[in-house]
């Protein structure tokens, strides 16, 4: 009995689609297989640095982006939320990505904010004075920092000469809360810390933050977006 023409087409064209398939896979591994390491990222050279255009404003989180480019072409991206009130590094991570995925990333970035390029030891900085700073209340960089601060590199943070806000307007931390923020936890540690009249506090459920939530982050799972907190 003779197939049907059109059965032998479709059964043809499933196995055409599932050879390709197959060859698209075998290209995602082969491409993973030659992507470098993230360890080596601080020494390719640096591609560029961007900011939020008001990272230094009081009650504005610090966006920070670092890419360094790889000898075969990818884009290393080092990227931190940094709160200066009190907070510090509220959420991090660090990716390889193509020249595509990368400038997908910066455009849908510009998207919600004004973006600048910047000078890479300013980042480090603000990244280094902002821990530091949030470290005096009890609070930890987020638990990704490590990974991002690899595509940094060895870069020496006193060579930028440009003082960092820390705190709020009035000298003392100030605590602009996010929707992801656990304010009870936070508010308690800073009134351990300096006392129930030694900050500021200004409560915020308008919306996340830049950072604050995965899908700003194009859905690389960055990890936990709350703050870390030293052991009691």
């Amino acid at each position: 009995m003779a197939q049907d023409p059109r059965k032998r087409q479709q059964k043809l064209q499933k196995k055409a689609a599932n050879r390709k398939s197959r060859q698209q896979d075998l290209v995602r591994v082969a491409s993973r297989l030659m992507m470098p390491s993230l360890r080596k990222a601080g020494d390719w050279p640096l591609h560029e640095v961007i900011l939020n255009a008001e990272w230094d404003q009081p009650q504005t989180l610090t966006s920070i982006v670092v890419a360094r480019r790889s000898p075969n072409g990818s884009i290393a991206t080092g990227n931190f939320l940094v709160d200066r009130g009190c907070l510090g590094v509220k959420n991090a991570f660090g990716r390889l990505l193509d020249e595509t995925a990368y400038r997908q990333f910066v455009r849908q970035l510009g998207e919600q904010q004004r973006l600048i390029k910047g000078d890479i030891h300013l980042a480090a900085k603000i990244v280094r004075d902002a821990t530091a700073y949030a470290s005096q209340f009890g609070f930890r960089p987020n638990r990704d920092t490590p990974q991002a601060m690899q595509v940094l590199g060895n870069v020496d943070p006193d060579v930028c000469t440009i003082d960092i806000p820390l705190g709020g307007e009035d000298g003392r931390p100030l605590f602009h809360s996010g929707p992801y923020d656990d304010v009870q936890r936070i508010v308690a540690k800073l009134t351990k810390a300096v006392g129930p009249e030694g900050f500021t506090v200004i409560l915020d459920m308008r919306g996340a933050d830049l950072f604050d939530d995965e899908d700003d982050f194009l859905n690389y799972e960055p990890g936990p977006d709350s703050v870390e907190f030293d052991d009691e």
